[in-house]
């Protein structure tokens, strides 16, 4: 971690709540797009919650996080080949892949987490084969309101 990385000082992104809230929805509909499928209007939910920093501190200048999420229909069988189509639209629009996993078994599982380094957005695809759904979930960093004086420390 360099000097800068630690700096609690250091300028945020700049964004309101609708805007982050109308790029993550932009973001999951590419993704389900890029697979032929659609999200599920009624499953969308867009929670916003203070930024905490490192130090525990809770700044009163308007900085949120954004957790977005929603869910798309698809047949348990399908929901491999439907992330791993969402895995290479994510690699197009410059996602970064973290991580992929797949575990088999009743309970099985596939999980795709990836992020934007431009945004710093992270996004996690979840697929419960037993479920018939695939889960998305969409996190902002922290970000500070356009016009907003940023709190110091």
């Amino acid at each position: 971690m360099n000097e800068e990385d630690k700096d609690i000082n250091k300028p945020l992104p700049r964004m309101s709540q609708k805007e982050a809230e109308k790029k993550a929805h932009s973001v999951t509909q590419s993704l389900t797009h890029s697979t032929g499928l659609e999200v599920d209007e009624k499953s969308i939910s867009a929670d916003y919650t203070k930024c905490v920093g490192a130090n525990d501190e809770v700044p009163e200048d308007g900085r949120f996080v954004l957790q977005y999420g929603a869910r798309t229909p698809l047949a348990g069988e399908k929901h491999k080949y439907a992330i791993q189509k969402m895995r290479e639209h994510l690699k197009e629009i410059g996602y970064k892949i973290q991580g992929y996993q797949e575990t088999k078994g009743a309970n099985g599982s596939i999980i795709l987490d990836a992020s934007d380094p431009d945004s710093g957005f992270t996004l996690a695809v979840d697929g419960v084969p037993k479920r018939d759904e695939i889960t998305l979930r969409l996190a902002t960093p922290c970000l500070l309101p356009p016009g907003a004086k940023q709190q110091r420390y």
